[in-house]
């Protein structure tokens, strides 16, 4: 009678620990999923950041090369025409009304 207790008690233990194990085995995978998805997400961030540095890059050396090299007279011409709608002598001036 001693042996049969023991049997059942060895068989209830044996499968609670086989739903713990499984239990802790289906949390890594969630887990590991989980941070699989997380690290796809950042490296998509990485990779829009580098973008933006190359981007910035770009317009900081054009800055540099404008310091170094002082402001052109081609540069400021340009900037009034575009910015304050500025115009030389004897130039024509097209406005395009199919925007508004």
């Amino acid at each position: 009678m001693q042996n049969r207790r023991n049997t059942n008690r060895k068989r209830g233990l044996s499968a609670f620990v086989r739903i713990g194990v499984l239990c802790l085995a289906f949390y890594c995978v969630i887990s590991f999923l989980q941070l699989r998805e997380e690290i796809a997400g950042k490296q998509a961030r990485i990779s829009e950041l580098d973008t933006q540095i190359e981007e910035q890059t770009v317009i900081n050396d054009a800055l540099r090369d404008q310091i170094e090299n002082g402001v052109s007279d081609e540069y400021i011409a340009s900037v009034a025409r575009e910015k304050l709608g500025y115009a030389l002598p004897g130039e024509r001036v097209f406005i395009d009304s199919s925007s508004k």
